[in-house]
């Protein structure tokens, strides 16, 4: 009896989104101090954009003021925004930023 394979798409952090996680741990840690407050939403930002191993396209697509050369997709994590591009089999992780800021400003 044949399965369905699923396929599974590799996840990479672009540069850019890994210093904005460490900014944002950071914040957290030592403005705020709280530390596991800073250690909880990174488990729920890896949890959340985990799954998009296999559900790569079930955030929706960000629609910017201007074009881009990418489509971007967002995933709200808390009050953050994940943005991501799916490039064949790899996902990339673009940025990850506070939400309520203006997004208009982070994706050009």
């Amino acid at each position: 009896m044949p399965t369905s394979l699923k396929m599974m798409y590799k996840l990479k952090y672009l540069p850019l989104a890994l210093d904005d996680l460490r900014d944002i741990t950071d914040y957290i840690t030592e403005t705020l101090k709280a530390p596991k407050a800073a250690m909880d939403l990174l488990d729920t930002l890896d949890e959340s954009i985990s799954r998009l191993e296999q559900f790569p396209y079930s955030c929706k697509v960000y629609q910017p003021i201007k074009f881009t050369d990418n489509e971007y997709r967002l995933l709200p994590v808390k009050n953050y925004a994940v943005f991501y591009v799916v490039n064949e089999e790899v996902i990339e992780i673009h940025r990850v930023v506070y939400a309520k800021m203006d997004l208009t400003k982070v994706i050009k």
